[in-house]
């Protein structure tokens, strides 16, 4: 048993009273089953019936539901419903619109935004929406009209700025252009945002010198750690004669990242002659660069839609849009929508350099989802076409390895090795992986040399640091020197509940039993759904007299479905108290390889 491996909502108008009561009781009637089914990562469709549906009150709080598990389409079409028995309802319009534009159906959002406006005219989102659907079929007065119509605000003067500056751009006045964007000056959050789409609104102009002096200005504010700004710049130096700068930007990009695939395409596309396409080439590409931007700065906060919206809208200004595309994956990725993620992965182009990047991480959801088999073949497949990259190969170690399959697991580690031209910092990983597997076979010979050679390479990564020390643990060797490391690693990851167990598990290897019950008891607040971690707790909870509680955490991780051959130490823990269970393990380890049965 091993622990070790660690690794918008919107302000809406209040609905009338009469309503809002009838909303609010059924609100009621139905929060039970809503509490019952949240959580479950999906919408069930039998969970209302055809009947309560057909109501308008039924059809809302259905919509709300869908809304709540992230089924927009779903929401949209019981939103839609209701909407037939109320259709200037302020409400149930704005939950519809919001959920046919979260859920990409941009057609149904244009339509409803329309009604939104000529009921609240100055409604900031709708009117956005608007303008952006204006803007992308060339209306570029009528996109900014729609932007001064909108209430002021902060969402208004940040995207609002920034659509009314590229429609400026679209009209071809520049000075309006800058005008707009120049609202930007001054303020420090948006220096980098000011100045790079300042360079790409020259360059779509015409402005080749002040395009360049805008360029150079976002790449030193972001110190060429950009890729879009990078990508941006040497496409712009490349098609003013000035390839060898374009080259450099890029490999300093490189240097930062390595192996990042549109900086390596680029680089490929400059060495063989070809042309780095610019960014925006008009004004709907460059809005769709801003609000790609702005779901990039938000995705990593997975509390709100804010980053799906914004990359839906970007989607919607320019449909060819790859890295919008696969970054609007990650963000599903990040929830655990791994059926989304997959439908949003198999729309990257193949002729695009996130191509296989996009197949690889379609494959690991696939997995996610349960389907093994078909995330190996498609990793398989994109190994064969990329023969020399590491990644599909590593992803099928990673998954074998999720499943315990060490022998599969470990081959391929050492595929990828084999290719990686030899240990280096870049690839520690690589002999951390395949020492891990080795020590599950048995092999601790060659495990140990793996985690050593890991642990150098890796400058003392906290989760080598941490394996090896446990695994010394449990072997009772070293003892002194593995709760050493045990120790810096938890001084420099406090919070990760893998690693607390691990000083906890050293402790009362070391027959501190007070002191592991201090350090596992905190193991187990932070990493609470883990059956090794609540298992070690029974265990030193049972060293200290505590045997109820011991009892208590071993039913918990027997509940957790540990691994297979805990299974029945835990049992015996359970009926006979440890003594019995340790007996059992014992037994249970002279029948496999040594150190393939852990504690």
């Amino acid at each position: 048993m091993k622990c070790k491996d660690a690794a918008f909502a919107r302000v809406t108008p209040v609905l009338r009273i009469g309503r809002a009561a009838r909303i609010a009781a059924l609100l009621a009637v139905f929060a039970p089953v809503l509490a019952g089914c949240a959580g479950t990562g999906g919408f069930s469709d039998g969970l209302f019936s055809r009947g309560e549906t057909e109501t308008p009150y039924g059809a809302y709080l259905a919509g709300r539901y869908a809304a709540s598990v992230n089924e927009n389409l779903k929401a949209a079409d019981f939103y839609d419903r209701a909407l037939a028995d109320e259709p200037d309802d302020p409400v149930i319009l704005d939950r519809a619109f919001m959920s046919a534009l979260v859920g990409g159906d941009m057609d149904r959002a244009i339509r409803l935004a329309k009604k939104l406006v000529a009921l609240e005219p100055g409604e900031r989102m709708p009117r956005v929406t608007l303008a952006l659907a204006d803007l992308k079929h060339g209306n570029y007065a009528e996109a900014r009209g729609q932007i001064a119509a909108a209430t002021p605000g902060p969402f208004t003067a940040l995207v609002g700025t920034l659509t009314d500056a590229w429609a400026a751009v679209g009209e071809g006045d520049k000075e309006l252009a800058m005008e707009r964007i120049g609202a930007f000056e001054g303020r420090a959050a948006f220096a980098l945002f000011r100045s790079f789409h300042e360079g790409l609104m020259l360059e779509v102009l015409g402005d080749d010198k002040g395009a360049g002096e805008a360029y150079a200005e976002a790449m030193e504010t972001s110190g060429g750690g950009s890729i879009r700004i990078v990508q941006a710049y040497a496409s712009f130096l490349q098609r003013q004669g000035r390839s060898d700068e374009a080259r450099t930007a890029l490999e300093g990009f490189i240097e930062l990242s390595p192996e990042h695939p549109l900086a390596e395409h680029a680089l490929k596309q400059l060495d063989a002659g070809k042309p780095l396409p610019p960014l925006a080439s008009n004004a709907a590409e460059g809005t769709a660069e801003a609000l790609y931007g702005l779901g990039s700065a938000l995705a990593n906060d997975t509390a709100s839609n804010l980053a799906e919206l914004y990359l839906r809208l970007a989607l919607y200004m320019r449909p060819d849009f790859d890295i919008a595309q696969s970054l609007l994956a990650g963000t599903y990725e990040q929830q655990e929508r791994w059926a989304d993620a997959v439908a949003a992965y198999a729309k990257v182009d193949e002729d695009s350099a996130l191509y296989l990047n996009a197949r690889i991480q379609t494959a690991l959801a696939l997995n996610e989802l349960g389907k093994e088999e078909e995330a190996i073949a498609i990793l398989q497949a994109v190994s064969k076409k990329a023969p020399g990259k590491l990644e599909p190969i590593v992803a099928m170690g990673d998954i074998y390895r999720a499943k315990e399959n060490y022998t599969k697991a470990a081959q391929q580690y050492e595929r990828a090795i084999a290719l990686s031209g030899g240990p280096g910092p870049a690839n520690w990983t690589l002999y951390y992986a395949r020492g891990i597997c080795l020590e599950r076979l048995g092999q601790w010979d060659k495990a140990e040399a793996d985690l050593l050679l890991a642990l150098d390479l890796s400058n003392e990564h906290p989760l080598v640091l941490n394996y090896l020390g446990y695994s010394w643990v449990e072997q009772h060797r070293k003892l002194d020197e593995a709760l050493d490391m045990i120790e810096k690693a938890v001084e420099r990851r406090p919070n990760d509940g893998f690693i607390v167990d691990s000083l906890g598990w050293a402790r009362y290897r070391l027959g501190e039993y007070d002191l592991a019950v201090k350090y596992l008891e905190r193991a187990a607040e932070l990493q609470p759904g883990d059956p090794t971690i609540n298992e070690h707790l029974g265990d030193a909870l049972w060293k200290v007299g505590r045997r109820i509680e011991a009892r208590f955490q071993w039913s918990h991780a027997l509940a957790m479905e540990p691994e297979e051959r805990r299974v029945g130490i835990l049992r015996t823990k359970l009926d006979l108290g440890l003594e019995a269970g340790e007996g059992v393990e014992s037994e249970l380890k002279g029948t496999l390889p040594d150190g393939a049965a852990g504690s």
